[in-house]
């Protein structure tokens, strides 16, 4: 459990309005059916349209909140109102969650036959798990299959099937027109996608044969329908290019004989040729893979192949990693340099010396340690974690999702000036108000030292509307509109912004912009400008209004329905007001 879990801590995690929904949600009592197993808390929430309420879990650890997700469709980034609602309920009231057993402790009291009896009952209730299934138990019963017996059919796979689905999904366009079609290209290129989804599915399985068969079809299909299509965006290109790592891996682990190497070499070659005419040049890997195999068994001279060799790297690191070969992965990532797989691995395996020895001799960027720190954490070794979470800071590189990662453990650790470290480089990295924020209530009583810090950050920075924000929280209007003179009447949001909060205290700068804007808009004499423009004459009228100046706005808009008279749709807008 961590030492301490805060609202600061949370609030760094999610968005201001997601912290504050989330807040109330917690206060109305949305928050319910929850349950606790051992760190991991569980829980619903109210839903405000359907469904009714929504799944929540959230993973502890010492270092705070490892891990949170809900099953709303939330992605604006941080936590979601209900992941919130949730953690401040716990945070009050932790007697609320029920103490659980967790799922492997459920399944662990039965046998064989009472799991195939509660798996049949659960697809009975809920069809749709069977298609699941199937996929799921192949590539289970495969990683458990002794190695010389992978790469044997599972599964037979039918070229025709595959190919007549493929055509079915390139033929959807016919009929409109190519500017009509080009606007569909990526919803095609999506259908396409879950075709080549389908072949990885084989190559989890340890199917390459059939991987292989889906993904030949592909590329020979869609290659040969390519100059029918408007592909100005390369989504069609895109998609191609992309077959080439799993192609290659098909290639390596299908096991194939010489004789059947150079066969699907003299098949494809033409293929990746034209697709190469067409500016298409990432293929040339497949040719060579074919040539060179695994063991480096050439068939023919490789001068024509301009290949990335890269792609061959990374799939042999694949296969040799879906085939639970350790120690020749391990051996390739030092070879090939690369070294966050190669830790990445290590801290897998539990081998925590070996990937600590290297993260610190290699890592370069600060992505790169946090990568590390959260596997590091989530094998349960929070305090390595942190080290290197902390050494990433000095790394090239932006350190704002280090810092944002950093800042909420170090502070549920109690380490308030590590935190304030880690939330300051995140800042400086990507500031925001937020941060700001955050960094002002961990401060304290140091606050006058670091206040004047950040501020030279963000006018150093171009986050010029993150400076106007951080002004206006502190109630500096005077320095929020120098800003707001400074980026020009054309910077409508800046200025918009600024009008909003300082019109009671200073009108008559909110007069005079607001003026400048609606009357440059009105100038336009092009009705759909006058909507905007009577926004902004609102504002006008609260600062009249606000500084007890009536008669002088009832005078000026007088003087423009006067002005305007012959504009009905200008009228309309000012009648309003």
């Amino acid at each position: 459990m961590p030492k301490k879990l805060t609202e600061t801590i949370l609030k760094s995690l999610s968005s201001p309005e997601s912290f504050t929904r989330g807040h109330d949600l917690y206060q109305s009592g949305a928050v319910f059916d929850t349950f606790r197993q051992g760190d991991i808390l569980i829980g619903k929430c109210e839903g405000s349209s359907a469904p009714s309420y929504y799944q929540i879990h959230v993973q502890l650890d010492e270092g705070g909140i490892q891990e949170a997700s809900c099953t709303c469709p939330y992605e604006w980034g941080g936590y979601c109102k209900h992941i919130v609602a949730l953690i401040l309920t716990y945070m009050h009231n932790p007697d609320a969650f029920i103490e659980q057993k967790n799922i492997n402790e459920l399944l662990g009291q039965l046998d064989k036959d009472d799991l195939v009896h509660l798996i049949t009952k659960m697809v009975d209730k809920n069809p749709g798990l069977y298609s699941w299934l199937q996929t799921a138990i192949p590539a289970v019963s495969a990683k458990s299959q002794p190695a010389q017996q992978r790469n044997k059919r599972k599964t037979e796979v039918s070229k025709t099937a595959y190919k007549r689905q493929i055509q079915s999904i390139l033929h959807s366009l016919q009929g409109y027109r190519m500017s009509e079609a080009y606007w569909m290209m990526g919803g095609m290129v999506d259908q396409l996608d879950h075709v080549r989804d389908t072949a990885y599915d084989f190559l989890e399985a340890d199917d390459a044969q059939g991987a292989l068969i889906i993904l030949t079809t592909l590329l020979t299909e869609v290659s040969g329908s390519f100059e029918q299509f408007d592909d100005s965006d390369g989504e069609l290109g895109g998609f191609l290019s992309e077959l080439a790592l799993p192609l290659v891996e098909a290639i390596l682990s299908a096991d194939l004989s010489k004789t059947e190497r150079h066969n699907l070499l003299i098949e494809l070659e033409p293929v990746v040729e034209e697709l190469s005419a067409y500016g298409i040049d990432d293929l040339d890997v497949i040719l060579a893979a074919l040539n060179l195999g695994w063991s480096e068994e050439v068939l023919d001279e490789l001068e024509d192949y301009d290949y990335d060799e890269s792609i061959l790297t990374e799939a042999k690191l694949n296969i040799l990693e879906r085939q639970n070969r350790v120690e020749e992965y391990l051996k390739l990532c030092l070879e090939a340099g690369e070294y966050r797989r190669y830790i990445l691995k290590q801290i897998e395996v539990g081998e925590f010396e070996k990937a600590k020895e290297i993260a610190w001799k290699t890592l370069t960027q600060a992505s790169e340690a946090l990568m590390v720190a959260r596997a590091l954490r989530d094998a349960g070794h929070l305090s390595d974690a942190l080290r290197l979470a902390e050494k990433g800071l000095d790394l090239d590189g932006s350190k704002h999702d280090l810092g944002a990662w950093l800042g909420p453990i170090e502070e549920a650790q109690g380490q308030i000036d590590k935190a304030i470290q880690a939330y300051q480089a995140a800042f400086t990295s990507l500031p925001s108000l937020t941060l700001y924020g955050i960094l002002k209530k961990l401060s304290g009583v140091n606050w006058g030292d670091l206040k004047p810090v950040l501020i030279q950050i963000l006018q150093d920075s171009p986050h010029m509307e993150v400076l106007v924000d951080v002004y206006l929280s502190e109630k500096e209007w005077d320095k929020a509109i120098s800003i707001a003179d400074k980026a020009g009447e054309w910077n409508y949001s800046l200025i918009e912004k600024v009008a909003d909060a300082v019109f009671p205290f200073r009108p008559d700068w909110v007069i005079q912009a607001s003026r400048i804007q609606a009357e440059r808009l009105i100038a336009k004499t092009q009705s759909k400008y006058y909507a905007i423009a009577a926004r902004w004459l609102v504002k006008m009228k609260q600062a009249y209004l606000a500084s007890g100046r009536k008669e002088e706005w009832l005078s000026y808009l007088e003087g423009l329905k006067s002005t305007y008279s012959r504009r009905p749709a200008l009228q309309a807008e000012l009648r309003k007001l």
